[in-house]
């Protein structure tokens, strides 16, 4: 049997972790979720020095952002799916007990 007490620590566990990752980890990148906009794109490479002084990089640096952006949200999937099967997992083994 489960006591409540135990799910709520868990839980609770489950959710200070979010919260560590989102203020350590996410909260300096959330700028990449942001680059799939094209308009934005634009804005955020046009504000980057080098790029003003040679205008032929900046297909390269589209594609360098692009893939910085599928690695974070790569990276972010992973924490959730891992978190999250990790939570899971602590339920169950202390229910089957």
């Amino acid at each position: 049997m489960l006591s409540l007490t135990y799910a709520v620590t868990v839980f609770a566990l489950y959710f200070l972790v979010f919260v560590l990752f989102y203020s350590l980890y996410f909260r300096k990148r959330i700028y990449l979720l942001l680059l799939s906009e094209h308009a934005y794109m634009d804005h955020y490479i046009d504000k980057l020095p080098h790029i003003r002084d040679r205008p032929d990089e900046r297909l390269g640096m589209i594609e360098f952002m692009l893939c910085k952006r599928k690695a974070f949200v790569c990276r972010a999937r992973q924490f959730v799916a891992a978190s999250t099967v990790a939570y899971l997992l602590a339920l169950v083994g202390r229910a089957a007990l």
